[in-house]
């Protein structure tokens, strides 16, 4: 049970002021639910540090790898359907795959989901000439850099080592088993049942097909910014997204439907209560950090409590979601500005609040 809602709104206003105090990014917006009693979105800062337009608590935002989230999902209610087994090879679901190294064709679907299959990441997004077509993951699954990429290790043999390649071809493989395209599935199978009506994949349908960012700027999108040589805020150069990356890094949402989702997972309504003991199984060790590996979900433990989510991090914007369920709680950490600590803010929120709980 909460003990006063209003105390909880003030700590979280006093939160997002020391953030602005504290730290030097253009903006911040959080989010906080708690059961189905209490939910709190807040904003302070700047959508355009440089024109100083301020920033709204349902602006949105790029979520980066938080996206990796909705990818795994997606392919577990396919595991559920009975279309495809997590044991499967890589190899067999797509067989007009090609990768020089041969070591490939040992991978395993949930290998794929843990970051335990070997696989080499991406080395570069292009997010100044972005591919928009319906073909963009088949395009990519073809390109010499897929083919090139190099195995790490041997499938099986080796630890976690995190591949955002293995999430492009994971949506390929959503794309290829629904006969719709990977944007499509998460729409209809994801964001429409969890009520996320303000978020998307196909973020250049928000601006009439354009990512210019003085397009971009016309609409409630944060604006992406980095820090400049001399530690200045500055725009970046590109708003970062590509369609060929889509099931690693350009969900757009904002705290509220994140918040949505959390709920969603909470309430395991998504997919059946035996597919998430499956999901939240610990499969691999995170070396850095010591945090737990799902099947696409990170686990930590804080304050005696297990949070499963994600972070994100691209060029211009950080995004932390976690979420638990005992006390069931979701925290939202925005950031339009690379390398924003929203980690360390969403701890820190949790640590303020988890005693009025």
């Amino acid at each position: 049970m909460i003990k006063d809602k209003k105390e909880l709104d003030k700590i979280c206003e006093a939160f997002l002021d020391n953030t602005m105090e504290l730290y030097d990014i253009p903006g911040v917006v959080i989010g906080l639910s708690i059961g189905d009693e209490y939910v709190f979105t807040g904003a302070r800062g700047f959508k355009n540090y440089i024109t100083r337009e301020p920033l709204s608590d349902d602006d949105i935002f790029h979520c980066a790898s938080v996206s990796k989230l909705f990818t795994s999902m997606g392919i577990m209610t396919l595991v559920e359907d009975g279309l495809l087994g997590l044991d499967d090879r890589l190899a067999d679901i797509l067989p007009e795959l090609l990768i020089a190294d041969k070591r490939w064709k040992d991978i395993r679907l949930y290998q794929m989901l843990t970051h335990t299959s070997g696989l080499g990441d991406v080395e570069d997004y292009h997010w100044e000439s972005p591919s928009l077509d319906d073909e963009a993951l088949e395009t990519y699954a073809a390109s010499d850099e897929v083919r090139e990429t190099p195995m790490l290790w041997e499938a099986g043999k080796g630890g976690f080592s995190y591949s955002n390649l293995a999430y492009e071809l994971l949506g390929l493989i959503i794309s290829k088993q629904t006969g719709m395209t990977y944007e499509a599935y998460m729409e209809k199978r994801l964001l429409k049942p969890a009520g996320m009506n303000s978020s998307t994949f196909l973020t250049f349908e928000r601006t009439g097909g354009s990512l210019e960012l003085d397009v971009i700027d016309r609409t409630n999108m944060a604006m992406p910014h980095r820090k400049a040589e001399d530690r200045s805020i500055v725009l970046e150069k590109h708003y970062p997204y590509n369609r060929q990356h889509a099931p690693s890094s350009t969900l757009t949402s904002n705290a509220g439907d994140l918040l949505r989702w959390a709920r969603a997972n909470i309430n395991k309504s998504i997919v059946s209560e035996e597919t998430y003991d499956k999901i939240w199984k610990e499969y691999a060790v995170v070396p850095n950090n010591g945090e737990k590996m799902g099947l696409g979900w990170f686990m930590r433990q804080q304050e005696g409590c297990e949070f499963k989510g994600h972070e994100g991090t691209d060029d211009g914007f950080r995004a932390s979601f976690w979420m638990c369920s005992s006390p069931e709680t979701a925290i939202v950490v925005l950031s339009n500005m690379s390398k924003a600590p929203v980690k360390k803010l969403s701890k820190k929120l949790f640590e303020a609040v988890i005693h009025h709980v």
